[in-house]
């Protein structure tokens, strides 16, 4: 699959905004500063993540997403 929008580094990692949700990069931390908030077209394998969210060892809150979230896997992008 083929997206486009801007590179935006979330707290979840490298993501790119498409119609306002989010679609991660798997793998990808953060985004290099020349490519951060500009439009790019990025294509890779559609995955739907789980949610991560709930009570880790012991009953504690554990970080993660509440929500199902979609993500690109084995991805490339360039500017668009």
């Amino acid at each position: 699959m083929t997206v486009r929008g801007p590179a935006v580094t979330g707290a979840g990692g490298a993501l790119v905004e498409v119609d306002g949700e989010p679609i991660y990069i798997s793998g990808l931390r953060r985004w290099d500063a020349e490519l951060e908030g500009r439009q790019v077209e990025v294509t890779g394998t559609l995955l739907v993540r789980g949610s991560t969210a709930g009570p880790g060892p012991g009953g504690m809150p554990r970080h993660g997403f509440d929500e199902e979230t979609f993500a690109l896997d084995a991805a490339e992008w360039a500017p668009a």
